[in-house]
């Protein structure tokens, strides 16, 4: 039995001197891992066939009881060639296909996810674009597709108007008030500053609304913390290294300079 889909190329690593391990979010199967034997080898079929970000028709022989299928064929549909000619948009992309790779199962169809990481890629291909704001975007997507999405909304009995700073529980995923159970100790807590909701709400009605999105992304004006926030909140619940998330920020918010050789 032979399964064909789309797929597009989240990580690829060395197998052997000649072979690699590739990993695909598919819309149907969600994250797979397939070897390419003879990858690099001067006359091998796959040559040019699939490369980082690449969007392929994927054709692959699934094994019941082993996490690293056989692929039979591989055929480019969208190469995103942009990407490896801006190291902004391509170090973004790179953060968000980790992401997905580390976050996103296996065996279980993700239709919603891969239509996501679909649009922050071509976002991200497109010029202008705004890194940073695309992939706090995608952030906020993937949490809510995963049933993670933070409750940032207020309660209009313990948090009034003037309200300027709020405590939020990591392990409850929301806002602390009287209604809700008082946090364990040792739970993490952190406090965030009003500008900090504001953003939060702008970006998932941006994200998440019923309008489709610009490809010119990041309209709303995002306040610092909540990228910090972010980080802090999917390092609790996804456990992804801190530094990979901290490097791809920094490398994206570097300012660009030139100087004479």
């Amino acid at each position: 039995m032979t399964i064909k889909t789309e797929a597009i190329a989240l990580h690829i690593r060395p197998w052997s001197k000649t072979s690699h391990l590739v990993t695909w979010l598919t819309p149907g199967h969600g994250c797979v891992t397939t070897s390419v034997k003879g990858a690099c080898r001067p006359k091998s079929a796959f040559l040019g066939q699939y490369d980082l970000f690449y969007t392929c028709e994927l054709l692959f022989y699934p094994r019941e009881h082993n996490a690293v299928h056989a692929i039979r064929e591989c055929t480019p549909l969208l190469r995103r060639d942009p990407l490896r000619a801006d190291w902004r948009a391509a170090a973004a992309a790179a953060y968000a296909a980790d992401l997905t790779a580390r976050a996103v199962p296996g065996r279980q169809p993700q239709p919603q996810i891969f239509a996501h990481l679909t649009r922050t890629l071509d976002t991200l291909a497109a010029a202008p674009c705004a890194p940073h704001a695309t992939l706090l975007g995608y952030e906020m997507a993937l949490l809510h597709l995963l049933g993670l999405l933070p409750d940032l909304a207020p309660c209009p009995d313990c948090h009034p108007a003037h309200t300027e700073w709020f405590r939020f529980s990591l392990p409850a995923g929301r806002l602390l008030c009287a209604h809700c159970a008082a946090p364990r100790p040792g739970d993490a807590v952190l406090s965030l500053h009003r500008t900090v909701l504001q953003g939060f709400a702008a970006l998932r009605d941006e994200t998440l609304g019923s309008a489709p999105l610009k490809k010119n992304e990041g309209n709303v004006k995002l306040p610092l913390g909540l990228s910090r926030f972010f980080g802090i909140f999917i390092l609790f619940h996804l456990d992804v290294p801190a530094a990979v998330r901290r490097v791809a920020m920094e490398m994206i918010d570097r300012i660009q300079t030139h100087s004479n050789a």
